[in-house]
Formats: C-alpha cells, sequence, structure tokens
C-alpha cells in the first residue's frame, strides 16, 4: 500500500501544491470584514505644550476588502489614525470617523466600515517645562564590625533632568533611588542603583539610574595631644588667654582618614561672646574637627579664663 503511495510521489506533490494554490488565490479574491488594531498617532504638537491626558495607544476598526488585500495589510505597517493639533490650545475632543482612519495607498480596496472603540479621544495640553533636581540616596549599608563610613554616600551623576507638564513638573523637588540594603561591608562600595519610577508616566527622567559609591574604611583610634585652645568674639582693650592652653583628644574614624590628620586639623576655641556673662566659671572648648571623624576624651574638659588689660590701647 505504502509503496504504490510513494509511485510517483514528485507528480502527486506538485498536484498537492498546485491545488493549494487554486483554493488560496480563489479564497483570496473573497470579501471578508475584519476587526484590528490601529495605532494612534499625534501629530503637529504645538510648540511649547505637551500632552497631559491619557491617550489610548490603538483604535478597534472594522475593516472589509478581499482576502488578499487583508493579509496585505496585516503584513504591511502604516495604518494609523492621526490626531492632528495644530489648532489646539487647551483642550479638544476628536470624534472618530471611517474616514480618518489611514490604512494604505499601497492596499487596493480595502475601507473601514465601522470604529469599534473608542467612538471619541479627548486630547488635553499643557505648558512643558524642564528642570533639574537633586538625587537623593536611599542605600541601606551596614559595615562589617571594626568598620565605618567615612564622609557621605557620593551620587554619580547627582542630579538629573525632569520635563513633562508644567503642572507636575514644578511640584518635584528631588528624586530619589531606590531602596538597596548592603550588609557586613569591609571595603569600599560603588553601585549602580535605580532611581525609583514613582513619578508620574507624564514625566521623563533624562536617566534611569546612577553610581553609588561608599569610603569603607578600617576602624581606628589615634590620640592627638598640644591643640591650641584660642579665645574668639575678645575685646580689644583686654587679652584673654585660656587656662590651660591646649587639649588632648582621642580621633575615631577611618584610619587612611586619620593617618592624614595632624593637631593643625582640629579647632579648639572658646567663645567670649558665650561665657563673658559667667565669671570665675570653667568652660568646655568647642572643637571643630574634619567631616567623617569622631572624638572622644578630651582633656581637660573645662578651661578657666585669665584677663590681662591691654596697655597698648
Amino acid at each position: 500500500m505504502s509503496v504504490r503511495f510513494l509511485k510517483n510521489y514528485k507528480v502527486k506533490i506538485v498536484a498537492l501544491v498546485f491545488a493549494i494554490l487554486i483554493w488560496f488565490f480563489v479564497v483570496t479574491e473573497n470579501e471578508y470584514e475584519h476587526v484590528i488594531e490601529i495605532p494612534v498617532a499625534v501629530i503637529n504638537t504645538p510648540p511649547g505644550k505637551v500632552i497631559l491626558s491619557d491617550l489610548p495607544k490603538v483604535v478597534k476598526v472594522k475593516i472589509k476588502g478581499t482576502g488578499k488585500d487583508l493579509i496585505a495589510l496585516m503584513v504591511r505597517t502604516g495604518a494609523r489614525l492621526n490626531l492632528d493639533l495644530f489648532d489646539v490650545e487647551h483642550s479638544k475632543t476628536f470624534y472618530i470617523k471611517p474616514k480618518n482612519v489611514f490604512l494604505s495607498r499601497a492596499i487596493g480596496a480595502i475601507q473601514s466600515n465601522e470604529i469599534i472603540m473608542p467612538d471619541s479621544i479627548t486630547v488635553v495640553l499643557a505648558d512643558f517645562q524642564r528642570k533639574k533636581i537633586p538625587v537623593t540616596s536611599n542605600i541601606k549599608p551596614k559595615v562589617a564590625p571594626g568598620f565605618t563610613i567615612v564622609g557621605d554616600a557620593r551620587i554619580n551623576p547627582d542630579s538629573v533632568l525632569i520635563s513633562g507638564p508644567q503642572n507636575l513638573v514644578s511640584k518635584i523637588n528631588s528624586i530619589g533611588t531606590e531602596e538597596v540594603k548592603f550588609e557586613n561591608l569591609t571595603d569600599k562600595l560603588k553601585q549602580t542603583i535605580p532611581l525609583v519610577s514613582q513619578l508620574s508616566n507624564k514625566i521623563n527622567v533624562s536617566i534611569n539610574q546612577v553610581e553609588i559609591s561608599l569610603d569603607i574604611q578600617k576602624l581606628v583610634e589615634i590620640t592627638i595631644t598640644g591643640v591650641p585652645v584660642n579665645i574668639r568674639n575678645a575685646p580689644k582693650n583686654v587679652n584673654i588667654y585660656p587656662r590651660p592652653s591646649t587639649l588632648s583628644l582621642v580621633l575615631v574614624g577611618g584610619g587612611e582618614l586619620l593617618t592624614q590628620l595632624n593637631r593643625n586639623d582640629i579647632i579648639a576655641y572658646l567663645d567670649y561672646n558665650r561665657v563673658k556673662g559667667s565669671p570665675g566659671i570653667e568652660h568646655p572648648a568647642v572643637i571643630e574637627k574634619p567631616p567623617g571623624i569622631h572624638y572622644k576624651d578630651v582633656q581637660p574638659k573645662t578651661f578657666k579664663l585669665v584677663f590681662e588689660e591691654n596697655l597698648s590701647n
């Protein structure tokens, strides 16, 4: 049986293909109706304006044509519904008719018969605005025991451009990164972090991620001695001296940072305007230090003021 079937199989295959082609030709010459989705295209948006309303991406249209023309339409691109905003100032409602749908000039007698949905589209315009806003970090870093974070997180770039409807853009003053947690950090961190995506879909952001760097150093302590204590805002006719005249303290921070410091990087002083109303009382010194470090164990903790008349004045 199978042997007889395979006999002259080439002739049979040719006959089958020919029959299919004849069937396809006959079928595609018939007329059919079909519902398709046509993309919505906005053209001629006025300068300085942006679309505020949510527009449908497609409209459903019932079309009619021969089978071969419908197939050609499916293969070709270019069918669309144009919304021309040339004469729109604030808003306009477009009532969609079959004649508004552009199919293709290259396809024969195909035509749109009916708009299925939506039957109208309202376009609302707003003034366009662009501005630069800072990026804020929302990462949650934790260092391993014996380590510390030196300084603040560095963000690159530290700002982005946003653009869109003025009534929305004007309310946005910063944009944050997504919240990301890091545990047991022992070395410098450099990580690309996405920006939050909760802004309106009407707002365009120039970039969607930034690079965040953290300086992680081993935590150490060093003792600084002989830091001079000064007097600020002393009256011109009186010389005022602190007793004793220097202090010592323990600095705590990243090892790389502390190795670069000396006593000249620490500022200690008493403000006469703050202490002049309490004669005879010892006062603690105000201590200013570089960022990223802490201090403890200040000695001595308080200072006396010694007054000496300035005879030269």
